[in-house]
This record gives structure tokens, C-alpha cells and sequence, in this order.
């Protein structure tokens, strides 16, 4: 008899510590789950960021080609050629960034998914 009280108080404990860990855990889950809410909001900021840079951008270049187009030489279709560049190399760079952040909350989505 005392022996499977013994056996009852141990397992007992260990309840109360798996209940403990699950509180901590539940916990955590919340915390990650705010996080996780506050990163999808600092995303779509970032992307209406990129999203209006990318317009302001596609603006200065419309109205840099227009500028260029009026002078007929030589150097001034290779400037031309050089901003096309320069421009298609900026974008490539943020559609990157952009590329690299959305693949960042993507890994976050994966931890907290398998959290649950």
C-alpha cells in the first residue's frame, strides 16, 4: 500500500510538471502568435513601401525617358540605355529584398504552425 502511494505521488508530480510545462508552453504560443500578428503588419507596410518606391521609380524613368528622348544624339540614347540599366538593377535588388523578407515570415509561419 505505501508503495502505490509512493507511485501515486510520483506520477502526481509528474502531472503538475507536464501541466506546468504545458502552461509555459500555451504561453509562449501566445507571445509567438503577437509576434507573429506584428510581423504580418511590419510586412504589408514593407511591401506598400516597395510598392510605392517601385511606382516613384517607374515615374522618375518615364519622365527621365521623356527628358532623354528629346535629344537626338548619340550619348543621349547611351545615358538612356544606362538609366534603363541602373533602374532594372534597383528593382532587381528590391524585388530581392522583398523576395528574402516574404521567405522570412514564411519560415516564421512554418515555426509557429508547428508549435501548435
Amino acid at each position: 500500500m505505501k508503495n502505490m502511494i509512493q507511485n501515486l505521488n510520483i506520477i502526481l508530480e509528474k502531472v503538475r510538471d507536464v501541466r506546468k510545462k504545458y502552461q509555459d508552453l500555451k504561453q509562449r504560443n501566445q507571445e509567438l502568435e503577437v509576434r507573429f500578428s506584428d510581423l504580418k503588419v511590419e510586412a504589408d507596410i514593407y511591401k506598400l513601401e516597395i510598392i510605392n518606391l517601385k511606382k516613384e521609380l517607374e515615374g522618375k524613368t518615364e519622365s527621365t525617358k521623356h527628358s532623354m528622348l528629346s535629344n537626338t544624339n548619340n550619348s543621349s540614347d547611351e545615358l538612356l540605355e544606362k538609366l534603363k540599366l541602373e533602374q532594372n538593377s534597383k528593382n532587381s535588388r528590391l524585388q530581392l529584398q522583398l523576395d528574402e523578407f516574404i521567405e522570412d515570415i514564411d519560415q516564421c509561419i512554418q515555426i509557429i504552425q508547428s508549435k501548435e
